[in-house]
């Protein structure tokens, strides 16, 4: 069979594998949840998103707003017809990723075999299937890199403006929709896209040119109405609160109220991070009326907050109150920096927990459990278990530990590959002035990805490597297939030191 009926085979394999396991876990009672609409922090309130769409985005402050945007124009559908066109529109991005996976790879130079076992692999692991079938925005920017990984290996091929224009367009969306891509990550690849354009003919130039622009400005934009709304240039003015946890409340309550008294923390330090904004208000003055419900609501609906996920985050006085929790932040890391340590240490162990193990996935979780259980221990979860994280949010003393069962070993060892072995292959390849673009935005992706997010977040870093799985995936099988294909000589070489490299810096069980 010639090559590319090889390749429409392959193609083939993955949707048919794709298609028979929704088919089996709808048969096995795994269902789509939708009230992530209406409790997720990503969301403002879906009456205001609903009723007043545009008013509520261009006051958005706490969130990138493309999620927002693409939520408010499906209700106003209606919440049935909404619902519908989510579910459908996760399993359309489902397909999306198999199949962007399988020729991402069949374009890395693996084989149609390997891309199809890898694709199909990919496609059938509780932790990509369960959170296709929750909705948040985690799913869509997993499959939005994929997208952009396939637009950059085109335009590595041939250095065509569309393909150009597309990988940036797809970058933008994906720093629109989720706030740890930075805006500085945007002008990063927008500046080596265009100088790779740079020996092309000047009207491609450019084009690319006029892209990359559009792209930074769209989500500078972005940055600039947070500025005029809330006084920050940022994509989200709740990153105090995200790195409260990772540093003053790593502390325990007793020396949190010690530093209170001593004045070297503020009274913020005893309230946990996300509260609902009642325990703020002997803390605070409210803010004067702005006349929006999206800026002024303590809650999503009518009724004041009682639980964190029904607060309204994009209230004026999250702001304040972020503010205060970053400055009490700095100023722990000085007193305390050992607790920014066992922070960042607890986040690194949370990030190699399988992602399935997430408890707003518990209820589909448990009804997979034996296939979630025997796939982690496939990924070398030695200690994995039935354990079912509770389906609501953990409460205040095991809301930073990391989640039931212990590392999924191969995977640390996938990620120390990809890490390590592509800041040498890539340093390498730019040594030798060798192709490297495509390899370089994968690796770096995934570096961003797990040091960003082990780096400002505690709690919920097994849900971020979502992100960079698929990618971590394709840049393992192409550090593979490079190192295979070097002569005989230096090959041996290689593998000699990979296998030294490998025995030094590889974790032992006990120190995760």
């Amino acid at each position: 069979m010639e090559q590319a009926g090889r390749r429409r085979l392959g193609g083939l394999v993955v949707v048919a594998v794709f298609v028979a396991s929704r088919l089996a876990l709808a048969l096995a009672g795994v269902e789509f949840d939708v009230r992530p609409v209406q409790d997720s922090f990503a969301l403002v309130d879906v009456e205001l998103l609903r009723q007043d769409l545009f008013s509520t985005i261009v006051q958005l402050h706490t969130q990138p707003p493309l999620f927002n945007l693409a939520v408010g124009l499906a209700l106003q559908l209606g919440p049935d017809a909404a619902t519908d066109v989510f579910h459908l529109a996760f399993l359309g991005l489902g397909l999306t990723l198999a199949l962007g996976t399988y020729v991402a790879l069949e374009r890395l130079g693996a084989s149609v075999a390997v891309a199809t076992v890898g694709a199909s692999v990919l496609a059938c692991s509780p932790s990509i299937f369960l959170y296709e079938s929750w909705f948040h925005y985690d799913y869509p920017v997993a499959v939005l890199l994929v997208l952009a990984v396939l637009a950059l290996q085109r335009f590595a091929a041939d250095r065509r403006a569309l393909d150009g224009g597309l990988f940036l367009a797809l970058v933008a969306a994906v720093a629109l929709t989720r706030s740890m891509f930075h805006l500085a990550w945007v002008v990063v690849w927008a500046v080596v896209v265009v100088v790779a354009s740079r020996r092309q003919p000047r009207p491609r130039r450019m084009a690319v040119l006029a892209v990359a622009v559009a792209s930074v400005l769209a989500v500078a934009g972005a940055y600039a109405n947070s500025l005029r709304i809330s006084g920050e240039f940022a994509s989200s003015t709740t990153l105090g609160i995200s790195v409260a946890k990772i540093t003053t409340f790593q502390l325990d309550d007793d020396e949190r109220r010690r530093l209170v008294d001593d004045e070297v923390l503020s009274p913020y330090a005893l309230v946990y991070p996300a509260s609902p904004l009642a325990q703020y208000r002997h803390l605070l003055e409210p803010h004067a009326p702005t006349g929006q419900a999206v800026l002024d609501a303590p809650a999503k609906g009518s009724a004041e907050a009682t639980t964190a996920a029904r607060s309204n985050f994009n209230n004026l006085d999250y702001v304040e109150v972020s503010d205060r929790y970053m400055a009490d932040a700095v100023r722990t890391v000085r007193a305390r920096p050992d607790a920014y340590v066992r922070g960042v240490v607890t986040a690194v162990r949370t990030f190699f927990r399988p992602p399935s193990a997430f408890f707003g996935l518990a209820a589909n979780r448990a009804r997979v459990e034996p296939v979630d259980r025997a796939y982690n221990l496939a990924l070398g979860d030695l200690t994995a278990t039935g354990s079912v994280p509770s389906p609501r949010t953990p409460g205040a003393a095991d809301r930073f530990a990391p989640p039931p069962g212990g590392p999924t070993w191969l995977v640390v060892a996938a990620y120390v590959v990809a890490l390590a072995g592509g800041a040498v292959t890539v340093a390498a390849r730019l040594r030798r002035r060798q192709p490297v673009l495509v390899l370089a935005f994968l690796w770096s992706t995934v570096a961003y990805v797990a040091v960003v997010g082990n780096l400002l977040e505690v709690g919920e870093n097994n849900r971020f490597r979502l992100y960079s799985d698929p990618l971590a995936l394709v840049l393992v099988v192409a550090l593979g297939l490079a190192l295979w294909r070097q002569p005989a000589s230096r090959r041996s070489s290689s593998r000699r030191r990979t296998w030294a490299f490998w025995k030094a810096s590889t974790p032992k069980p006990s120190e995760m």
